[in-house]
């Protein structure tokens, strides 16, 4: 008498399978059928990205095998722009989002499928950050060419350094306190060298106001080591650091 015994094999519904030659008895199971639609373990998630840059999510479900896995561009429940082939992959019970190098932001979601129904993700948003534009020059400087590493050159006020702004490195004042409320018609410097708060614009420089002296003054421009003024009220030369 042969002997027989059995071999339970976890396939799925299961199959008699018999051995021609040695009448072995196998129960190869199939794989079981889904009991219920897919169902997420977790969510994909908002991020932030520089331009061009690639990302990878994974995100948990409670199915191995899927019958279909997409994601989408736009608002659920909107289908009209499915993400190419292989940008969600199936990888056991989890799901990769592949979308390759992203350079804008957009708002994407994603649908698993098994025979018994679907289950979408909430939306989720990649964020792309803007490049940071080069700062350009002050606003009361707003018609400065530049000439590299910070420094620009006004026709109406010189040579001056922005890396430290507000404060400003002007290649004859030195050190100047720009405020935020300065206009190309109405300038206000904090001159450290003075001490004191100067007042002027495009059209009326190298006439200052000195509210240090309540005077309007004149500068001498391109003088060398100490800068040369008068005192236009009182007519008094005078020299500042």
């Amino acid at each position: 008498m042969t002997d027989r015994f059995s071999i339970p094999i976890r396939f799925a519904a299961a199959a008699l399978l018999v051995h021609a030659a040695t009448g072995v008895t196998a129960y190869a199971q199939l794989d079981e059928p889904p009991s219920a639609a897919p169902v997420w373990h977790g969510q994909p998630m908002d991020q932030t990205i520089e331009p061009g840059e690639s990302i990878a999510q994974r995100i948990p479900n409670s199915e191995e095998r899927l019958r279909s896995a997409t994601a989408y561009i736009g608002q659920h429940p909107d289908i009209s722009n499915p993400m190419p082939d292989g940008s969600l992959l199936n990888i056991g019970s989890n799901v990769q989002f592949l979308p390759g190098q992203i350079f804008e932001t957009t708002t994407y979601w994603l649908r698993i499928c098994n025979d018994l129904g679907c289950t979408d993700s909430d939306v989720f948003t990649i964020t792309v950050e803007e490049e940071q534009a080069a700062p350009g020059a002050p606003a009361p400087f707003q018609n400065a060419s530049e000439l590299g590493e910070g420094w620009w050159f006004s026709e109406w006020f010189g040579s001056f350094n922005i890396n430290f702004f507000p404060w400003i490195f002007h290649a004859e004042h030195v050190w100047m306190f720009v405020s935020e409320t300065s206009t190309p018609e109405s300038v206000f410097l904090f001159d450290l060298g003075a001490g004191s708060w100067l007042f002027t614009s495009a059209t009326t420089y190298p006439n200052l106001f000195s509210f240090g002296r309540s005077s309007w003054i004149f500068y001498f421009e391109g003088t060398t080591g100490s800068r040369q003024f008068v005192d236009l009220g009182t007519g008094e030369f005078f020299s500042i650091n």
